[in-house]
């Protein structure tokens, strides 16, 4: 345990913590009608609205990423204890929230609800979790094939993956290939929110990892403008504002869901270029602040898992927010406000998954205890 917390890159770890405060925005966006109501107001609020949302669109992938870049080199045999160290929380919550849910709203909880708490993994309480742990589950054998592909054919596989699911997927979906090109029984990907995009995304991170755009990162030198982050970071935001040009410019309106699917070609690439930034970004110099980041960053998993549970949702954004109403947005600083409440919701799941891991490991020490005093009897 203390090796794997040495091995952290607070770099990569501050993404992480970005990205999960990027997910909570897209939350904001669709459970919070922040996504309609801009479109209805139009103006500089729906310009402002489509800048900021096509910023956001990596969360997904880049955590998938992260998962390649670094299981890639390891083991390549079945691993228990990282896969229970993912589900054990994912059970926690989805029994202990119904529980607490029902006693304090008695009968709203049907039997159904109460079955599939003890079963988070089929019934897809959180579909991330339940693919994340799928992909756990495959790594050793997705791991095997990586370390037996040289540079050529592990970018051939990339971009077959790439015009698979990033180019033959959203085209589907377009005038005038909309009925002419289909994917119908062969690739459903629930816009880039499939089984298929998440092994796309950690053979990704994994070539990621080996190579740095065609060469080793051996061959790349300190000095070079390669490994430079702002490069990367410029990149991504260069992407970003063509999807925006898109959006407003392309004839057909379908393109605003095909934009915001998560394996749209542009979003991979923004992919990339946002993962580069912060792999580029040194922060060995300032140990406390790296420390710090680390520590919050482990906190990560379970704020997904409190405020995308399915009694938790609608509780923040229906009953405790007001984002879905037109008022919130009369005035300018109602995007200082979305800030505030995303680290108002952040801050909070990240102290209750605090309190959960506390709870783990006040378990963990006294069972231990106990054994040890079996054990000396």
């Amino acid at each position: 345990m203390k090796e794997e917390k040495k091995s952290r890159n607070p770099s990569i770890e501050l993404l992480r913590i970005i990205m999960m405060m990027q997910i909570i925005f897209l939350h904001i966006s669709d459970y919070g009608d922040y996504t309609d109501i801009a479109q209805a107001l139009g103006g500089h609020t729906e310009l402002a609205y489509w800048i900021i949302w096509l910023m956001c669109r990596c969360p997904v992938y880049i955590f998938i990423i992260i998962m390649g870049y670094f299981l890639s080199t390891s083991e390549i045999t079945f691993n228990k204890k990282r896969i229970l160290k993912c589900y054990l929380p994912m059970f926690f919550y989805s029994i202990t929230i119904p529980f607490i849910y029902g006693i304090l709203k008695p009968n709203v909880i049907t039997t159904d609800q109460y079955l599939k708490a003890f079963i988070p993994f089929l019934s897809r309480t959180w579909y991330f979790m339940t693919l994340y742990l799928l992909v756990l589950i495959l790594s050793p054998y997705l791991n095997r094939m990586v370390q037996g592909l040289d540079r050529k054919h592990f970018l051939i596989l990339i971009g077959i993956c790439f015009c698979l699911f990033s180019v033959w997927q959203p085209l589907s979906m377009l005038e005038p290939f909309e009925g002419i090109i289909g994917i119908k029984k062969i690739l459903a990907t629930q816009g880039g929110k499939s089984l298929y995009d998440f092994i796309y995304m950690y053979l990704l991170g994994a070539y990621l990892r080996k190579y740095h755009l065609f060469r080793k990162h051996d061959n790349i030198q300190d000095g070079s403008i390669w490994s430079k982050p702002y490069l990367y970071l410029l990149g991504f935001l260069a992407l970003g504002l063509v999807n925006v040009f898109i959006v407003y410019s392309y004839p057909d309106v379908g393109i605003e869901d095909v934009i915001g699917y998560n394996d749209n070609p542009l979003v991979v690439l923004q992919c990339i270029c946002i993962f580069r930034t912060f792999e580029k970004l040194d922060l060995s110099r300032f140990k406390k602040l790296g420390n710090a980041i680390n520590y919050i960053s482990a906190g990560n998993l379970g704020v997904y898992m409190i405020h995308e549970h399915p009694l938790i949702r609608p509780l923040i954004w229906e009953d405790i927010f007001s984002t879905d109403r037109i008022s919130f947005y009369s005035e300018g600083d109602y995007l200082i406000k979305f800030i505030l409440i995303i680290l108002l919701v952040y801050s909070i799941c990240w102290m209750l998954d605090w309190c959960r891991r506390m709870l783990a490991f006040l378990i963990k020490k006294l069972f231990k205890k106990e054994k040890e005093v079996t054990h000396d009897n």
